[in-house]
């Protein structure tokens, strides 16, 4: 275990360093969770509010008893974000596990790790974790951001809770 803790800190070091591994980590999920936070400010106002005999009963499925219809019409555009956080722990590890190759064929040191006594697995394992706890790190961080925005942007706390069921889950 502490060789496999010995490669992810390695990883962090090295991966890390790149702007472009840092920009995938941290502007990725900031900008995938201002979507949907955008989208609840701007459906928000008045007139949105008011189209209630408009809407096609489609959206009644996403739309739990007591909420007006412009709340309902909220809860569907915002659930439609639900693939934009399956996309982070996809897309995050793919950046940094691409840049750990390349990083180490450029600074020479795919050889001398390949040379310690470590195994194939450990070596696997540790990379692997290296890319992956990132990416899930984010994914909850931003979604926990987006919470958090959500509660300060919608005035009913009604459309909060529709918000937070079990398809974000």
């Amino acid at each position: 275990m502490n060789k496999i803790r010995t490669i992810i800190k390695k990883e962090y070091a090295e991966v890390f360093k790149n702007r472009m591994v840092l920009f995938t980590v941290i502007f990725l999920p900031l900008f995938l969770t201002a979507l949907p936070l955008v989208i609840l400010y701007f459906t928000g106002s008045s007139e949105v509010g008011a189209i209630e005999s408009g809407l096609p009963e489609q959206l009644n499925a996403y739309c739990p008893p007591g909420l007006s219809g412009g709340e309902c019409f909220q809860v569907y555009m915002v659930s439609q974000f639900l693939l934009m956080y399956l996309i982070m722990p996809v897309a995050i590890p793919v950046a940094i596990a691409a840049y750990s190759i390349v990083g180490e064929k450029t600074t020479r040191s795919l050889e001398p790790l390949l040379a310690t006594p470590i195994s194939t697995v450990e070596l696997l394992l540790g990379k692997s974790l290296a890319a992956a706890i990132p990416a899930v790190a984010a994914t909850y961080l931003a979604f926990f951001i987006f919470l958090a925005g959500a509660y300060i942007i919608v005035p009913s706390k009604g459309l909060v809770s529709a918000l937070i069921d079990a398809r974000w889950i």
